[in-house]
């Protein structure tokens, strides 16, 4: 059966991601970490949603759209435009929103403002490491995430671990 897994924040082609990330000593050992770790967990039957912030240069982006998996959709994130234009960040992707319902979630790259949730939860990146006291929302940034891709499923039981804490 295929999986459904979110990863965002990536920021493939940030020349400067070593300052936010010092655990990396340069732009290619990150990518080259977030690429293995996607690798092990996505197979070329999954959908991955890709949550923002992905790529800051076009070699990045045709880079990552290597990667495994059967449908890639990309919820644009406020610097995936910033170098490349949409008609062609497009190209490298089977479908581009900016805010998309999936499931029980609103999937965006920034956190939905709580009074807009109705009744969903928020799915997003954006934050980082800086995650919002709340069940209804889960931040799947790399940091986050530990630079993987997570599933569906293993949001949910999170979100089932952090609902019965409160």
């Amino acid at each position: 059966m295929a999986n459904v897994l979110f990863i965002g924040d990536i920021h493939g082609g940030h020349k400067t991601i070593c300052n936010f990330r010092s655990q990396f000593n340069s732009e290619k050992e990150h990518l080259e970490f977030i690429k293995y770790n996607y690798h092990k967990k996505v197979t070329k039957r999954d959908k991955v949603f890709f949550m923002g912030d992905i790529a800051f240069s076009f070699e990045a982006l045709q880079e990552i759209s290597t990667w495994t998996g059967h449908q890639k959709i990309l919820i644009c994130g406020n610097h995936d435009l910033d170098r490349i234009g949409m008609k062609t960040v497009s190209q490298y992707y089977d479908e581009v929103y900016s805010l998309l319902k999936y499931k029980e979630f609103w999937l965006s790259h920034c956190p939905i403002h709580p009074d807009e949730l109705r009744g969903k939860l928020s799915l997003h990146g954006h934050t980082h490491n800086n995650n919002i006291d709340d069940p209804r929302y889960f931040n799947t940034s790399c940091e986050n995430i530990k630079c993987t891709p997570i599933s569906l499923h293993e949001i949910r039981e999170i979100i089932n671990i952090k609902n019965e804490r409160t």
